[in-house]
Order: C-alpha cells, then sequence, then structure tokens
C-alpha cells in the first residue's frame, strides 16, 4: 500500500472516532457553555495533545514500558480515574449554584487567562483516561498502521490525527461558546450539570475498578 493510501486508511479509521460522543466531548462543550470560550479552547488543546502522545505512542511502540511496569499502568488508571469521578462530583456539588451575570462571565473570562495551564491539564487528563481512545489507538490504529511502515510514514500519521483532532475539538469549543448555546444552558444548568457529573463519576469509578 502506498504512504498516501495508508495516511487514508488511518484518518477513515481515526474521524468517526473523534467525532462520536464521549468524555472529551462532554467536558470541551459543558466548559465551553459554562465558562468562557477561551476556557473550552484550553481544554480543546489539552484533548488534541494527549492524542498525539497517545498516538505517537501506538505507533512506536512505546507502550511496551507500561507492559512491562504493570503496576504503573495500574497507578495510572487508578489517579486518572479518580480525578475523573472528582471533577463530576464538583458538578453535582455545584449544579444549583446560580448562573453568572454579565459582569461575572467577564470577570471569569479573564480569569481563564491564568488557569490556562490547569485548563489544558484537564483536557490532557480526559483523554488519556478515555477507554474510546484508548480502544482506537491500542487496537484501530495499530491494524491500520503496521509496524513495517517507514519512519516519516508513522510521523505523518501521528501529525494527521493531531490536525484532524485539532479541527473537531476546537470546532465543538467554538460551537458551545457561542452567545445562543450559553444563554440555553443557563437554563438547563441545573439539569445539565448534574448528567455531566454523573458521567464522569461512572466513567472515572470504571476506570479505577477495572482492571
Amino acid at each position: 500500500m502506498s504512504p498516501a493510501a495508508t495516511l487514508g486508511t488511518v484518518l477513515l479509521a481515526y474521524l468517526p472516532a473523534a467525532v462520536s460522543p464521549g468524555p472529551n466531548f462532554v467536558l470541551i462543550a459543558h466548559t465551553a457553555a459554562a465558562g468562557s470560550r477561551r476556557a473550552a479552547v484550553a481544554v480543546a488543546l489539552g484533548v488534541v495533545a494527549a492524542g498525539g502522545l497517545l498516538a505517537a505512542v501506538a505507533v512506536f511502540g512505546l507502550g511496551g514500558v507500561l507492559a512491562r511496569e504493570p503496576w504503573l499502568a495500574t497507578a495510572l488508571r487508578v489517579v486518572c480515574g479518580g480525578y475523573l469521578a472528582w471533577l463530576g462530583v464538583r458538578l453535582w456539588w455545584h449544579a444549583h449554584a446560580p448562573a453568572p451575570d454579565a459582569q461575572e462571565s467577564e470577570n471569569r473570562h479573564n480569569a481563564a487567562t491564568h488557569q490556562a495551564g490547569t485548563l489544558f491539564r484537564r483536557g490532557v487528563v480526559s483523554n488519556l483516561t478515555n477507554p474510546k481512545a484508548a480502544a482506537f489507538f491500542g487496537s484501530v490504529l495499530t491494524a491500520t498502521l503496521p509496524p513495517g511502515e517507514p519512519t516519516a510514514v508513522k510521523a505523518a500519521a501521528v501529525a494527521l490525527i493531531v490536525a484532524a483532532s485539532a479541527g473537531w475539538h476546537l470546532s465543538v469549543a467554538l460551537l458551545f461558546s457561542s452567545p445562543a448555546t450559553r444563554r440555553w444552558y443557563t437554563h438547563a444548568k441545573p439539569a445539565l450539570n448534574r448528567s455531566v457529573g454523573t458521567i464522569l463519576v461512572v466513567l472515572g469509578v470504571t476506570l479505577a475498578v477495572t482492571p
């Protein structure tokens, strides 16, 4: 198979996995509707960075480190699962907090500049603990990109995945931070926070206790 055909296969395999709703989509959309566009973009960039890391690990075989050190994989799973569950509990706790007025929204927007690192890391953790991402990078990607492919093709595949991920996740951040979406969020906030919080708690606990 030619390099172009190989990369096309990788892209066709990745796109359905990227656009199907999952923890990353939920986190970015909720951050955009509840916070600011800048906050949502920071989370989306964290998701993209983690996807690039997972792709590189799968393509270049670095996952053998975790295979040789099972305790490290277990510790990572428990810590990341606990973090997701904690985010879910926080959403439940603040479900009935009043929606911010215009001035508070502006203050949050300005504060997001200083919290970019935290938001970015939240996106990274979301994708690193995403079972859908693990399934894709651990099986589908390795099947569509055989180990015998040249290094240049492997690097191009990682770059292609990062570009596609950035296009999709940044689009979600921009769409859900629009004024119309944020007005809808003001009315739906309590129920939406409880729903999203429940999803994150279930995902986090499942991740932490499943070998």
